[in-house]
């Protein structure tokens, strides 16, 4: 396989390049000219990489030839402002659309990587499915949610296949790794109520099924929750990091209203340093939803997805990585 990997210099991408790249197949990964390829320059040899712009169509065309499955991970997670969000999420994957069909008008798939955010949270206890209607609750969430709209608005041009991760975890990934710093110190931060309800996903597990739906006829013009199959809760998996880490951390809530001051205060700053704040009011929203769970039988059923990681070994193998790369001290 030919494939084509937009944002394989992150996080998710880059353990997509390298699975794709051991396994034997031809892989071009888009980067930029500010691009760090600290992940992916143990692979150089067996993969390419092209340089183009997602907002400029005729940029892009040259890097598409002769590639069999386009897999479209680029976009943003933190932006100023709505505009921005959809201005990359959104438009940069109609440009991208563009360009394929005018160089593979036969490109045998088109994988988008959504989010669960495109969706929202459930609202009860009962993992949402696909054919839940959306309501996404932020605007990384709602550009998630238009990039899926203009991906379907194709479908009858090309063969599209929606993916959407829930939380991602995994050796890499800088997000989670913040509580990992805290059990290694000792604390056991509880944001809220302990008994929040999350899905989760390994990284190695995602790019697994992401691979996996590319060849699969059956989900051409689908879309599909990927999972590790269980639905946790917060204080699970504080207590998997902190078994997997050898600690017995001191446990101490942190109230949402506490969370909150400081989100503004950020957002205040944000305007005179303009740098984006990880904690905002938006992402404040996301935290206080009680049940961001969804459910990957789908995926099962119809291309054979079969995660390898529970949650214990998963987060094992992470805490082992941030060790041994010294991320932890």
């Amino acid at each position: 396989m030919k494939a084509y990997v937009t944002g394989g210099t992150g996080f998710i991408g880059s353990h997509l390049v390298e699975q794709l790249a051991d396994g034997g197949d031809h892989v071009t990964v888009l980067i930029r000219k500010t691009s760090n390829l600290r992940w992916l320059n143990h692979l150089a040899p067996k993969i390419q990489f092209v340089k183009a712009d997602l907002h400029d169509i005729d940029s892009l065309i040259p890097t598409l030839e002769d590639v069999d499955v386009v897999f479209h991970l680029a976009g943003l997670t933190k932006a100023p402002d709505t505009a921005t969000y959809n201005h990359v999420n959104g438009e940069g994957t109609r440009n991208l659309i563009e360009a394929c069909l005018h160089v593979r008008p036969r490109l045998k798939r088109f994988i988008y990587c959504s989010s669960l955010a495109a969706i929202g949270p459930s609202p009860d206890q009962t993992p949402i499915c696909e054919n839940t209607s959306p309501h996404p609750l932020t605007d990384y969430g709602k550009s998630k949610l238009k990039g899926e709209m203009i991906t379907r608005n194709y479908a009858d041009r090309l063969p599209i296949t929606i993916v959407r991760p829930p939380a991602v975890y995994g050796p890499r990934d800088t997000d989670i790794f913040i509580y990992f710093q805290f059990i290694r110190r000792g604390l056991m931060p509880i944001i809220g109520d302990e008994n929040r309800l999350l899905s989760f996903v390994h990284v190695k597990d995602l790019v697994a099924g992401m691979h996996a739906a590319a060849l699969s006829d059956r989900a051409v013009g689908e879309a599909y929750f990927l999972t590790d199959g269980v639905v946790h809760s917060w204080i699970e998996f504080a207590q998997t990091v902190a078994r997997a880490m050898e600690k017995q951390p001191i446990r101490f809530g942190i109230p949402f209203f506490v969370l909150d001051v400081v989100a503004t205060c950020a957002e205040v700053v944000s305007r005179i340093t303009r740098q984006t704040p990880t904690l905002n009011r938006q992402k404040m929203l996301e935290l206080k939803q009680p049940f961001w769970i969804c459910d990957s039988t789908k995926a099962e059923e119809q291309f054979g997805y079969r995660p390898v990681y529970s949650l214990e070994k998963g987060i094992k193998e992470t805490a082992g990585w941030y060790l041994e790369n010294r991320w932890l001290k």
